[in-house]
Protein backbone atom coordinates (compact mmCIF):
# COMPACT_ATOMS: atom_id res chain seq x y z
CA UNK A 1 0.00 0.00 0.00
CA UNK A 2 1.37 3.07 -1.12
CA UNK A 3 -1.12 6.16 -1.13
CA UNK A 4 -4.15 6.80 1.16
CA UNK A 5 -6.50 9.53 1.05
CA UNK A 6 -8.15 10.01 4.47
CA UNK A 7 -10.89 12.60 4.61
CA UNK A 8 -10.68 13.69 8.25
CA UNK A 9 -7.78 14.78 10.33
CA UNK A 10 -9.34 14.34 13.49
CA UNK A 11 -10.99 11.87 15.87
CA UNK A 12 -10.80 8.26 14.38
CA UNK A 13 -9.97 9.40 10.77
CA UNK A 14 -6.47 11.16 12.47
CA UNK A 15 -6.06 7.74 14.55
CA UNK A 16 -5.73 6.36 11.29
CA UNK A 17 -3.60 8.62 9.73
CA UNK A 18 -1.03 8.20 12.28
CA UNK A 19 -1.07 4.01 11.83
CA UNK A 20 -1.07 4.82 7.81
CA UNK A 21 2.29 7.45 8.22
CA UNK A 22 3.74 4.67 10.37
CA UNK A 23 3.28 2.33 7.58
CA UNK A 24 5.22 4.81 5.47
CA UNK A 25 1.84 5.48 3.59
CA UNK A 26 1.00 8.94 2.01
CA UNK A 27 -2.05 9.98 3.54
CA UNK A 28 -3.61 12.90 1.33
CA UNK A 29 -6.53 14.67 2.23
CA UNK A 30 -9.59 16.48 0.87
CA UNK A 31 -6.67 19.39 0.48
CA UNK A 32 -4.45 18.11 -1.73
CA UNK A 33 -7.23 18.69 -4.43
CA UNK A 34 -9.01 21.40 -6.60
CA UNK A 35 -12.25 18.70 -7.49
CA UNK A 36 -12.45 15.99 -5.09
CA UNK A 37 -13.58 14.28 -8.95
CA UNK A 38 -10.42 13.53 -9.48
CA UNK A 39 -10.21 11.24 -6.80
CA UNK A 40 -11.82 8.56 -9.41
CA UNK A 41 -9.07 9.17 -11.73
CA UNK A 42 -6.63 7.90 -8.95
CA UNK A 43 -8.39 4.82 -7.95
CA UNK A 44 -8.62 3.69 -11.06
CA UNK A 45 -4.73 3.94 -11.49
CA UNK A 46 -4.17 0.90 -8.59
CA UNK A 47 -5.87 -1.48 -11.43
CA UNK A 48 -3.20 -0.50 -13.81
CA UNK A 49 -0.70 -1.22 -10.70
CA UNK A 50 0.53 2.43 -10.86
CA UNK A 51 2.18 3.41 -7.39
CA UNK A 52 0.59 6.76 -8.18
CA UNK A 53 -2.65 5.31 -7.54
CA UNK A 54 -4.85 5.76 -4.28
CA UNK A 55 -5.31 2.25 -2.62
CA UNK A 56 -7.26 3.06 0.13
CA UNK A 57 -10.49 5.30 0.34
CA UNK A 58 -11.71 6.72 4.44
CA UNK A 59 -14.46 9.05 3.60
CA UNK A 60 -17.31 9.79 6.37
CA UNK A 61 -20.63 8.43 5.10
CA UNK A 62 -22.30 8.66 8.35
CA UNK A 63 -26.06 9.54 8.70
CA UNK A 64 -26.32 13.13 9.48
CA UNK A 65 -29.80 14.95 11.09
CA UNK A 66 -31.24 17.49 8.83
CA UNK A 67 -33.60 20.07 8.87
CA UNK A 68 -37.20 18.88 6.56
CA UNK A 69 -35.78 22.12 4.60
CA UNK A 70 -34.95 21.67 1.10
CA UNK A 71 -31.64 23.60 0.75
CA UNK A 72 -30.45 21.60 4.33
CA UNK A 73 -31.67 18.17 2.67
CA UNK A 74 -29.38 19.44 -1.06
CA UNK A 75 -26.45 20.55 1.14
CA UNK A 76 -26.27 17.36 2.38
CA UNK A 77 -25.81 15.52 -0.79
CA UNK A 78 -22.09 14.97 -1.77
CA UNK A 79 -22.09 13.80 -5.12
CA UNK A 80 -18.08 13.27 -5.27
CA UNK A 81 -18.54 10.80 -2.36
CA UNK A 82 -21.10 8.47 -3.94
CA UNK A 83 -18.50 8.31 -7.29
CA UNK A 84 -15.80 7.43 -5.14
CA UNK A 85 -17.62 4.86 -3.51
CA UNK A 86 -18.64 3.24 -6.97
CA UNK A 87 -15.37 3.86 -8.37
CA UNK A 88 -13.69 1.74 -5.19
CA UNK A 89 -16.45 -0.75 -5.50
CA UNK A 90 -15.25 -1.16 -9.51
CA UNK A 91 -11.81 -1.60 -8.33
CA UNK A 92 -12.47 -3.69 -5.05
CA UNK A 93 -9.91 -5.86 -5.77
CA UNK A 94 -7.12 -2.62 -5.76
CA UNK A 95 -8.77 -0.37 -4.00
CA UNK A 96 -9.90 -0.42 -0.38
CA UNK A 97 -13.19 2.00 0.69
CA UNK A 98 -13.74 2.72 4.16
CA UNK A 99 -17.03 4.14 5.66
CA UNK A 100 -17.57 2.92 9.05
CA UNK A 101 -14.52 3.79 11.47
CA UNK A 102 -15.45 0.77 12.98
CA UNK A 103 -13.76 -1.02 10.56
CA UNK A 104 -10.39 0.97 11.08
CA UNK A 105 -8.89 -0.99 13.36
CA UNK A 106 -9.41 -4.35 11.39
CA UNK A 107 -7.47 -2.68 8.47
CA UNK A 108 -4.04 -1.93 10.83
CA UNK A 109 -4.36 -5.45 12.60
CA UNK A 110 -4.49 -6.78 8.72
CA UNK A 111 -2.00 -4.64 7.71
CA UNK A 112 0.23 -5.52 11.09
CA UNK A 113 -0.31 -9.09 10.50
CA UNK A 114 0.14 -9.64 6.74
CA UNK A 115 0.99 -6.49 5.35
CA UNK A 116 -2.16 -6.58 3.36
CA UNK A 117 -6.24 -6.83 3.33
CA UNK A 118 -7.79 -10.18 1.99
CA UNK A 119 -9.84 -10.39 -0.69
CA UNK A 120 -12.66 -11.42 1.53
CA UNK A 121 -12.35 -8.50 3.65
CA UNK A 122 -12.16 -6.04 0.60
CA UNK A 123 -15.40 -7.48 -0.88
CA UNK A 124 -17.24 -7.07 2.62
CA UNK A 125 -16.06 -3.35 2.99
CA UNK A 126 -17.32 -2.81 -0.75
CA UNK A 127 -20.30 -3.96 -0.11
CA UNK A 128 -20.89 -1.84 2.88
CA UNK A 129 -20.26 0.85 1.40
CA UNK A 130 -22.81 0.04 -1.16
CA UNK A 131 -24.99 -0.02 1.47
CA UNK A 132 -24.52 2.62 3.16
CA UNK A 133 -25.05 4.48 -0.05
CA UNK A 134 -28.28 2.95 -0.97
CA UNK A 135 -29.27 3.12 2.76
CA UNK A 136 -28.73 7.75 2.23
CA UNK A 137 -30.12 8.01 -1.10
CA UNK A 138 -33.37 6.18 0.21
CA UNK A 139 -33.66 8.28 3.25
CA UNK A 140 -32.84 11.37 1.44
CA UNK A 141 -35.77 10.51 -1.23
CA UNK A 142 -37.77 9.99 1.23
CA UNK A 143 -37.33 13.43 3.13
CA UNK A 144 -37.89 15.00 -0.16
CA UNK A 145 -41.20 12.94 -0.69
CA UNK A 146 -42.37 14.25 1.90
CA UNK A 147 -40.90 17.82 1.40
CA UNK A 148 -42.70 17.91 -1.49
CA UNK A 149 -45.82 16.41 -1.26
CA UNK A 150 -45.32 14.17 -4.11
CA UNK A 151 -46.19 10.52 -4.00
CA UNK A 152 -46.82 8.59 -0.91
CA UNK A 153 -43.84 5.92 -1.69
CA UNK A 154 -42.53 4.56 1.49
CA UNK A 155 -39.23 3.28 1.35
CA UNK A 156 -38.34 0.61 4.43
CA UNK A 157 -34.88 0.72 5.69
CA UNK A 158 -34.38 -1.92 8.40
CA UNK A 159 -31.04 -0.83 10.87
CA UNK A 160 -30.15 -3.76 12.49
CA UNK A 161 -29.05 -3.04 16.53
CA UNK A 162 -28.08 -6.16 17.93
CA UNK A 163 -28.57 -9.67 18.20
CA UNK A 164 -30.66 -11.86 20.38
CA UNK A 165 -30.39 -14.43 22.88
CA UNK A 166 -32.21 -16.43 20.63
CA UNK A 167 -35.42 -16.77 18.71
CA UNK A 168 -38.75 -18.03 18.95
CA UNK A 169 -37.35 -21.31 19.96
CA UNK A 170 -33.82 -21.48 21.00
CA UNK A 171 -32.40 -23.40 18.25
CA UNK A 172 -33.63 -20.19 16.01
CA UNK A 173 -30.98 -17.46 15.93
CA UNK A 174 -32.88 -13.80 15.67
CA UNK A 175 -31.59 -10.08 15.94
CA UNK A 176 -33.43 -6.67 16.73
CA UNK A 177 -34.03 -4.06 13.91
CA UNK A 178 -35.42 -0.46 13.28
CA UNK A 179 -36.86 1.24 10.19
CA UNK A 180 -34.10 3.93 10.16
CA UNK A 181 -33.96 6.90 11.17
CA UNK A 182 -37.30 6.63 12.67
CA UNK A 183 -37.54 6.48 16.73
CA UNK A 184 -38.36 3.39 17.72
CA UNK A 185 -39.89 1.65 20.21
CA UNK A 186 -37.38 0.08 21.93
CA UNK A 187 -34.89 2.69 21.74
CA UNK A 188 -35.40 2.95 25.77
CA UNK A 189 -33.64 -0.07 25.74
CA UNK A 190 -29.72 -0.09 26.31
CA UNK A 191 -28.15 -2.53 23.62
CA UNK A 192 -26.02 -4.00 26.33
CA UNK A 193 -29.54 -5.21 27.85
CA UNK A 194 -31.68 -6.26 24.31
CA UNK A 195 -28.52 -8.87 23.93
CA UNK A 196 -29.58 -10.67 26.39
CA UNK A 197 -33.22 -10.73 25.98
CA UNK A 198 -35.31 -13.37 23.30
CA UNK A 199 -37.45 -12.87 20.45
CA UNK A 200 -40.38 -13.49 23.22
CA UNK A 201 -38.96 -11.69 25.66
CA UNK A 202 -39.24 -8.66 23.44
CA UNK A 203 -42.48 -9.90 22.30
CA UNK A 204 -44.09 -9.62 25.59
CA UNK A 205 -42.28 -6.47 26.76
CA UNK A 206 -43.99 -4.85 24.02
CA UNK A 207 -47.41 -6.22 24.55
CA UNK A 208 -47.34 -5.12 28.45
CA UNK A 209 -45.86 -1.49 27.50
CA UNK A 210 -48.45 -1.07 24.54
CA UNK A 211 -51.42 -1.73 27.48
CA UNK A 212 -50.05 -0.27 30.12
CA UNK A 213 -49.50 2.79 28.15
CA UNK A 214 -53.32 2.42 26.62
CA UNK A 215 -54.83 1.73 29.45
CA UNK A 216 -53.69 5.53 30.92
CA UNK A 217 -53.86 4.41 35.00
CA UNK A 218 -51.87 3.27 37.31
CA UNK A 219 -51.88 -0.77 36.89
CA UNK A 220 -49.74 -3.75 37.36
CA UNK A 221 -49.76 -6.16 34.31
CA UNK A 222 -48.31 -9.56 33.14
CA UNK A 223 -47.78 -10.65 29.95
CA UNK A 224 -46.69 -14.21 29.12
CA UNK A 225 -46.07 -16.31 26.12
CA UNK A 226 -47.92 -13.22 23.90
CA UNK A 227 -50.79 -13.52 26.02
CA UNK A 228 -52.20 -10.72 28.99
CA UNK A 229 -52.10 -12.43 32.16
CA UNK A 230 -52.17 -9.83 34.74
CA UNK A 231 -54.02 -6.34 34.83
CA UNK A 232 -54.35 -5.45 38.52
CA UNK A 233 -54.04 -2.29 40.57
CA UNK A 234 -53.80 -3.79 44.38
CA UNK A 235 -54.29 -7.54 45.58
CA UNK A 236 -50.69 -7.57 44.06
CA UNK A 237 -49.08 -11.75 44.16
CA UNK A 238 -46.57 -12.58 41.65
CA UNK A 239 -44.76 -15.53 43.47
CA UNK A 240 -43.75 -18.31 41.30
CA UNK A 241 -44.76 -15.95 37.94
CA UNK A 242 -43.53 -16.40 34.93
CA UNK A 243 -43.09 -14.02 32.02
CA UNK A 244 -42.85 -10.21 31.64
CA UNK A 245 -44.09 -7.72 34.43
CA UNK A 246 -44.36 -4.18 33.32
CA UNK A 247 -45.84 -2.03 36.18
CA UNK A 248 -45.95 2.38 36.07
CA UNK A 249 -45.74 2.26 39.88
CA UNK A 250 -43.59 0.54 42.89
CA UNK A 251 -44.56 1.10 46.15
CA UNK A 252 -43.82 -1.68 49.30
CA UNK A 253 -46.70 -3.59 47.96
CA UNK A 254 -45.05 -4.20 45.25
CA UNK A 255 -41.87 -4.66 46.01
CA UNK A 256 -43.26 -7.21 48.38
CA UNK A 257 -44.71 -8.85 45.84
CA UNK A 258 -41.87 -9.39 44.02
CA UNK A 259 -39.36 -10.91 46.29
CA UNK A 260 -39.99 -14.21 45.13
CA UNK A 261 -40.52 -14.72 41.02
CA UNK A 262 -39.58 -16.76 38.62
CA UNK A 263 -40.32 -13.35 35.56
CA UNK A 264 -37.66 -12.94 32.92
CA UNK A 265 -38.30 -9.25 32.51
CA UNK A 266 -39.57 -6.65 35.26
CA UNK A 267 -39.91 -3.04 33.69
CA UNK A 268 -40.45 -0.20 36.55
CA UNK A 269 -39.80 3.01 36.80
CA UNK A 270 -37.51 2.37 39.49
CA UNK A 271 -36.13 -0.55 40.03
CA UNK A 272 -33.13 -0.03 42.99
CA UNK A 273 -35.02 -3.10 45.07
CA UNK A 274 -36.22 -5.56 43.02
CA UNK A 275 -34.71 -8.65 42.08
CA UNK A 276 -35.32 -10.38 38.90
CA UNK A 277 -33.64 -11.71 36.01
CA UNK A 278 -33.29 -9.19 33.67
CA UNK A 279 -34.86 -5.45 35.22
CA UNK A 280 -35.54 -2.44 33.12
CA UNK A 281 -35.87 0.73 34.53
CA UNK A 282 -38.15 3.62 31.95
CA UNK A 283 -40.32 6.28 31.54
CA UNK A 284 -43.75 5.68 30.16
CA UNK A 285 -43.61 9.55 28.64
CA UNK A 286 -41.01 8.17 26.52
CA UNK A 287 -42.36 5.00 25.27
CA UNK A 288 -43.03 6.01 21.42
CA UNK A 289 -46.59 4.00 19.48
CA UNK A 290 -46.29 4.47 15.57
CA UNK A 291 -48.99 5.64 13.62
CA UNK A 292 -48.75 2.44 11.33
CA UNK A 293 -48.65 -0.93 11.86
CA UNK A 294 -46.76 -3.50 10.09
CA UNK A 295 -47.32 -7.29 9.55
CA UNK A 296 -44.20 -9.40 7.34
CA UNK A 297 -45.68 -12.13 5.30
CA UNK A 298 -42.88 -13.51 3.63
CA UNK A 299 -41.66 -10.93 1.90
CA UNK A 300 -44.64 -8.69 2.12
CA UNK A 301 -45.57 -6.30 4.43
CA UNK A 302 -49.08 -5.31 5.17
CA UNK A 303 -49.09 -1.82 6.43
CA UNK A 304 -52.08 -0.38 8.34
CA UNK A 305 -52.69 2.93 10.28
CA UNK A 306 -52.87 2.14 14.03
CA UNK A 307 -55.85 1.66 15.81
CA UNK A 308 -56.37 4.77 18.39
CA UNK A 309 -57.54 3.24 21.40
CA UNK A 310 -57.04 6.09 23.49
CA UNK A 311 -59.59 7.85 21.29
CA UNK A 312 -62.69 5.43 22.33
CA UNK A 313 -66.28 6.83 23.25
CA UNK A 314 -68.82 5.00 24.88
CA UNK A 315 -72.58 5.70 25.24
CA UNK A 316 -73.22 5.00 28.88
CA UNK A 317 -73.77 6.98 31.88
CA UNK A 318 -71.31 5.58 34.63
CA UNK A 319 -67.94 3.36 35.17
CA UNK A 320 -66.52 4.95 31.90
CA UNK A 321 -62.87 4.56 32.93
CA UNK A 322 -63.30 0.84 33.46
CA UNK A 323 -65.43 0.55 30.09
CA UNK A 324 -62.03 1.64 29.07
CA UNK A 325 -60.06 -0.33 30.72
CA UNK A 326 -61.79 -3.71 29.87
CA UNK A 327 -61.77 -2.72 26.03
CA UNK A 328 -58.32 -1.61 25.58
CA UNK A 329 -57.30 -5.35 26.71
CA UNK A 330 -59.88 -6.97 24.89
CA UNK A 331 -58.60 -5.13 21.86
CA UNK A 332 -54.91 -5.82 22.38
CA UNK A 333 -55.29 -9.32 22.93
CA UNK A 334 -55.74 -11.84 19.48
CA UNK A 335 -59.40 -12.23 18.52
CA UNK A 336 -61.54 -13.39 19.21
CA UNK A 337 -61.40 -12.01 22.91
CA UNK A 338 -63.46 -11.54 26.13
CA UNK A 339 -62.30 -9.86 29.12
CA UNK A 340 -63.97 -9.79 32.25
CA UNK A 341 -62.95 -6.88 34.44
CA UNK A 342 -64.72 -5.75 38.34
CA UNK A 343 -63.08 -3.83 40.74
CA UNK A 344 -60.23 -1.89 39.14
CA UNK A 345 -58.67 -4.86 37.89
CA UNK A 346 -58.89 -8.05 34.83
CA UNK A 347 -60.46 -11.08 36.33
CA UNK A 348 -59.83 -12.87 33.25
CA UNK A 349 -58.89 -12.85 29.49
CA UNK A 350 -59.78 -15.84 26.82
CA UNK A 351 -58.17 -14.99 23.64
CA UNK A 352 -57.04 -16.25 20.10
CA UNK A 353 -60.26 -18.31 19.55
CA UNK A 354 -62.48 -19.11 16.51
CA UNK A 355 -65.46 -18.10 18.27
CA UNK A 356 -67.03 -15.80 21.12
CA UNK A 357 -68.54 -18.47 22.79
CA UNK A 358 -64.76 -19.50 23.01
CA UNK A 359 -63.24 -17.03 24.50
CA UNK A 360 -65.98 -17.02 26.70
CA UNK A 361 -65.66 -20.25 28.28
CA UNK A 362 -62.01 -19.98 28.11
CA UNK A 363 -62.23 -16.69 30.25
CA UNK A 364 -64.88 -18.21 32.41
CA UNK A 365 -62.45 -21.58 33.32
CA UNK A 366 -59.48 -19.24 34.24
CA UNK A 367 -61.68 -16.53 36.53
CA UNK A 368 -63.38 -19.94 38.72
CA UNK A 369 -59.46 -21.93 38.63
CA UNK A 370 -58.63 -18.53 40.82
CA UNK A 371 -61.54 -18.31 42.74
CA UNK A 372 -62.67 -14.91 40.81
CA UNK A 373 -66.49 -13.78 41.37
CA UNK A 374 -67.84 -12.67 38.25
CA UNK A 375 -71.22 -11.99 38.96
CA UNK A 376 -71.99 -8.00 38.28
CA UNK A 377 -68.58 -7.58 36.33
CA UNK A 378 -67.88 -5.89 32.95
CA UNK A 379 -67.72 -8.67 29.88
CA UNK A 380 -66.14 -6.67 26.79
CA UNK A 381 -65.71 -8.18 23.20
CA UNK A 382 -63.69 -7.54 20.56
CA UNK A 383 -66.47 -8.38 17.91
CA UNK A 384 -69.97 -7.97 17.62
CA UNK A 385 -72.08 -10.46 19.72
CA UNK A 386 -74.31 -12.84 16.98
CA UNK A 387 -73.75 -15.92 19.02
CA UNK A 388 -77.36 -15.95 21.42
CA UNK A 389 -75.64 -18.64 23.02
CA UNK A 390 -73.18 -15.62 24.74
CA UNK A 391 -76.16 -14.15 25.22
CA UNK A 392 -77.62 -16.88 26.97
CA UNK A 393 -74.48 -17.68 29.14
CA UNK A 394 -74.01 -13.96 30.13
CA UNK A 395 -77.47 -13.93 31.34
CA UNK A 396 -77.05 -17.09 33.43
CA UNK A 397 -73.54 -15.56 34.94
CA UNK A 398 -75.39 -11.91 35.98
CA UNK A 399 -72.98 -10.19 34.14
CA UNK A 400 -73.34 -6.30 34.81
CA UNK A 401 -72.11 -5.03 31.75
CA UNK A 402 -71.34 -6.17 28.26
CA UNK A 403 -69.44 -4.22 25.99
CA UNK A 404 -69.39 -5.10 22.08
CA UNK A 405 -68.91 -2.98 18.93
CA UNK A 406 -72.08 -3.47 17.66
CA UNK A 407 -72.82 -3.42 13.67
CA UNK A 408 -74.30 -6.25 13.80
CA UNK A 409 -78.21 -7.05 11.95
CA UNK A 410 -78.27 -8.98 15.46
CA UNK A 411 -77.93 -5.91 17.34
CA UNK A 412 -81.73 -5.05 18.65
CA UNK A 413 -82.31 -8.55 19.63
CA UNK A 414 -78.98 -9.02 21.94
CA UNK A 415 -79.77 -5.77 23.22
CA UNK A 416 -83.57 -6.42 24.07
CA UNK A 417 -82.58 -9.78 25.67
CA UNK A 418 -79.98 -8.06 27.88
CA UNK A 419 -81.40 -5.24 28.79
CA UNK A 420 -84.90 -7.65 29.57
CA UNK A 421 -82.06 -9.72 32.14
CA UNK A 422 -81.23 -6.35 33.93
CA UNK A 423 -78.59 -6.11 32.44
CA UNK A 424 -76.54 -3.21 30.20
CA UNK A 425 -74.98 -3.20 26.99
CA UNK A 426 -72.89 -0.93 25.55
CA UNK A 427 -71.43 -0.14 22.28
CA UNK A 428 -67.85 0.83 21.64
CA UNK A 429 -68.87 1.65 17.37
CA UNK A 430 -65.44 0.27 17.00
CA UNK A 431 -64.82 -3.36 15.86
CA UNK A 432 -61.13 -3.61 16.97
CA UNK A 433 -59.67 -7.41 15.72
CA UNK A 434 -56.28 -8.13 16.36
CA UNK A 435 -54.60 -11.45 14.12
Amino acid sequence: MNRAFIEHETGHFGWLKEKMNEFGVEVLTKNDFNDLFNLNSEISKTAENNVEGIDLMAIDLEEKPTKLDENSILNGIEPWKYSVIYSCMKNYRNSIILVDPDDFELVIESLNECGDITLQDRRLLSLKALYRLLRIGSLTHKELSELFATEKFETLILEEIVPLRYGENPHQFAHISKVAKENAFFDFVDEDTLFGMSYNNLIDLHLAMVTLKNLGGRFAIRVHHGSIVEVKRQNLDFKEARGVLVANFINDDLTKALKENELDVVALPNTSKIKARKILDFDEDKIVLSDRTYRYLDKNFIIQTSDPLNEMRFISEENDEQYKWANVIAALSNSMACCIFKGGEMLALGSGQPDQIDALEIALIRAKRESKDVTGAIFAFDGPIKDMRVVDALIMIGSGTIIEPGGSKKDKKVKERIETAGMKIVFSGKRRYKH
